[in-house]
């Protein structure tokens, strides 16, 4: 009866069958075409209704049909409401309704139906700025549990899965067949990512060499495929001919058993789903898209935050040194002129050493003036350690001695005012403090690559293995350990920081001849 009906559609319509479906109650031959622009089209096909055919009642999930009678009479229910459906008489099944089909009499009875899906349009796709993963997104949105709820509407399987194959739903709710199919990798479907490379760049109805019917939707954010969505995975015939032997482990035998474990899909059921799940790809996009914007933004407030507090803390800590620098100047202006009023007396009166001592901790006040916050460079800041050295071998004759060795290149980088001194500072008062031998102190700057080294190293006592640990956590911004208070070190790094952000290293350590070994790196 097939073939006779096929070719009576096509003699009528002028019009090729592009599928058709045969039930217990009849058979379906749906109509090709002519292709227009729009998105989406109504489908049309041939409903023919065996005598004595009655189809079930089943529920037209969004979308409406248009019924046209062609030959005998057919009586539908659209839920409560009757339709003697005769020749040339039209009616419809509306969205959501309960409908259903009897033939009641001795002959087969055809009509035309036109389905129209009362899908809303997808929202517009939305850039973000960075690229994401679907499983990332997957966490960010609950997207598994809405994926669930949808299963559930449209009482089917659904599966989410990412580019690479990586299941974000539970493949165990797949039917068996298709466990089988991708345990064996032997499928032809999105879902066996090990023999179908392609992605699929839209939506499309597949029907798999087993048989299986399903729709894939992909994901596409930045013109990018992040993984695909499917729904579906049943069987569209009533007999396996079409279908190849199931894969696996399933004997030749026990094929057509499996085949008809799937659940049957009615073609206007799934072109209608296949537009539901269009508009659900197309919102979860936005979805993603509107959650990865709204994490941009935070991380962004948060990145904001952190730095305002950092920009604070660092004014807090200029502060103090500010202030520390101008309690320990006592009217610096003032005592400026009366050293170089005793410097100048002390000359008069023969006192060499006396007026050389006054004029170095002359200098040293007035290269200072001024500069608590400021950038100097290394040629400038050697000026005045010169000064400040003289003072501190005059107060402690035969203590120790200094070598400086500073590569002519690196004179010009620059650095927050007093952080060679504070280094040179601490081997002075710390390092050399209750050591028998004669202290030795070598300052040691040199290039490398595109860096800039200085070195401060001494044969001193050695640095506490607390501040080195410390000295190493610093870069850790709620780090304030105690045993740095008084030595300087961390004041040098948040204004190193400051300035050069991640551009620099400060490290102390223990030398390897014993001592301490304090290193500053910056860029050329």
């Amino acid at each position: 009866m097939t073939g006779d009906i096929a070719n009576k559609i096509k003699e009528t319509f002028q019009v090729n069958i592009v599928s058709d479906q045969q039930f217990g109650w009849g058979e379906q031959h749906w109509l090709q075409l002519e292709p227009d622009k729009s998105k989406t089209q109504p489908t049309v096909s041939v409903s023919t209704v065996y005598p004595g055919g009655s189809q079930s009642p089943h529920v037209h999930s969004g979308y409406i049909e248009i019924i046209i009678g062609l030959d005998g009479m057919t009586t539908h229910w659209c839920d409560d409401r009757e339709i003697k459906l005769e020749e040339g008489k039209i009616s419809y099944i509306s969205e959501g309704s309960k409908h259903r089909i009897v033939n009641n009499s001795s002959k087969p009875i055809s009509f035309l139906s036109i389905v129209y899906s009362t899908i809303p349009k997808p929202l517009e796709e939305g850039i973000i700025g960075k690229d994401i993963e679907l499983s990332e997104v997957a966490k960010l949105i609950n997207l598994d549990s809405i994926v669930e709820k949808f299963a559930q509407s449209v009482q089917m399987t659904v599966t989410l899965i990412d580019v690479a194959g990586n299941f974000l739903t539970d493949k165990n709710n797949l039917p068996e067949i298709c466990q089988c199919c991708i345990n064996e990798q032997c499928g032809n479907c999105i879902l066996n990512t090990t023999t179908v490379t392609p992605p699929y760049l839209e939506q499309k109805i597949f029907h798999c060499k087993f048989g299986v019917s399903a729709i894939q939707s992909p994901f596409i954010i930045n013109d990018k495929v992040l993984g695909y969505l499917g729904c579906g995975y049943g069987r569209m015939s009533t007999n396996i001919t079409q279908a190849e032997p199931a894969p696996g482990n399933f004997a030749a035998d026990s094929a057509q058993e499996v085949y008809f474990k799937l659940n049957f899909i009615h073609r206007n059921h799934l072109n209608s789903v296949a537009e539901t799940l269009s508009l659900v790809s197309a919102s979860l996009v936005q979805l993603m898209v509107n959650s990865m914007k709204e994490k941009e933004l935070s991380d962004y407030r948060i990145n904001l935050s952190q730095e305002r507090e950092k920009q604070a803390l660092l004014h807090h800590s200029l502060s103090q040194a500010r202030l520390k620098f101008l309690e320990s100047q006592v009217n610096p202006h003032f005592l400026f002129n009366t050293l170089n009023t005793i410097a100048q007396q002390a000359e008069m009166d023969g006192a060499g050493t006396l007026a050389s001592l006054t004029y170095s901790l002359s200098n040293l006040l007035r290269l200072s003036l001024g500069k608590a916050d400021s950038l100097v460079t290394i040629e400038e800041e050697l000026s005045y350690i010169k000064d400040y050295l003289f003072i501190q071998q005059t107060r402690f004759p035969d203590k120790f001695t200094v070598a400086i060795d500073i590569d002519p290149t690196i004179l010009e980088i620059k650095i927050p005012f007093m952080t060679i001194m504070v280094l040179i500072e601490n081997s002075i008062l710390h390092g050399f403090k209750n050591v028998r031998q004669e202290g030795h102190l070598l300052v040691h700057g040199y290039k490398q690559g595109n860096y800039g080294v200085i070195e401060v190293c001494d044969n001193g006592c050695g640095i506490p293995d607390a501040i080195v640990a410390a000295v190493r956590e610093l870069p850790n911004a709620d780090y304030d350990p105690p045993s740095l208070k008084g030595i300087g070190l961390k004041n040098i790094f948040l204004r190193l920081k400051h300035y050069y952000e991640e551009k620099f290293e400060l490290t102390i350590n223990r030398s390897s001849a014993g001592g301490t070994l304090a290193r500053i790196v910056l860029p050329l």
